[in-house]
């Protein structure tokens, strides 16, 4: 168990080292989550364009481009949607904008992986290192064992209720899944690399600030 415990945690120095980790601790706050996928497009395209964040976000109110139902609603989303794409630097937005659709699902997994640390270490401890030891599938006692690790590590985690706990596990596994890097078979969930594009591959290889990329898509 020793041994598996230094293993999990080089996995997370080498994700960690070089970047300004967002939420150093355990957060909760990812109940209300999704890929958000055309809204991070939305965003991105208008980045692209030159606009402000405030340029941005007066231009999405005023068109509701996010399709809200009330303005309530929309001042929750846009910070939740921003915030993803300050990863991001210009070439990665055009990636995201243009590129194919497992490139998008990549970045959009990587946005949201790069600002929650809970599903990220999840991503290295449990999927990233099942993969490394040749198994296929995640398993519920996987998930179930997972978070008993971290209640025993952190109080964050011992203090959320169990009401907390199972809407984290529902919305991490669904977007996991809606990236496409697990696809739920049964009980089980299958692991699957995303793939990349070539030259998206390639930049994040270049560029040691993106290679994190590689490993939480699995492909390093």
């Amino acid at each position: 168990m020793a041994s598996l415990g230094r293993t999990k945690k080089k996995i997370r120095t080498k994700v960690e080292k070089g970047w300004d980790v967002v939420l150093k601790i355990y957060s909760g706050g990812f109940t209300a989550e999704h890929l958000y996928r055309n809204e991070m497009k939305i965003v991105v395209d208008l980045q692209l364009q030159g606009l402000s964040r405030e340029e941005i976000k007066a231009k999405i109110f005023e068109e509701n481009l996010f399709h809200c139902r009330s303005e309530a609603a929309m001042k929750d989303l846009f910070p939740r949607v921003y915030r993803r794409t300050e990863f991001f630097d210009r070439q990665l937005k055009f990636f995201l904008l243009n590129g194919s659709r497992s490139d998008q699902n990549a970045l959009l997994l990587y946005g949201f992986l790069k600002y929650f640390k809970f599903p990220r270490d999840f991503v290295l401890e449990v999927v990233h290192y099942h993969m490394k030891k040749f198994k296929t599938t995640v398993t519920e006692g996987n998930i179930h064992t997972f978070f008993e690790e971290k209640e025993q590590q952190y109080e964050q985690v011992r203090n959320w209720t169990d009401k907390t706990k199972y809407k984290l596990k529902q919305v991490m596994l669904k977007i996991l899944v809606d990236a496409e890097l697990l696809a739920k078979n049964g009980d089980e969930y299958e692991i699957k690399p995303i793939p990349l594009s070539k030259e998206l591959r390639e930049y994040a290889e270049r560029n040691e600030s993106y290679r994190d990329l590689l490993l939480l898509t699995l492909n390093e």
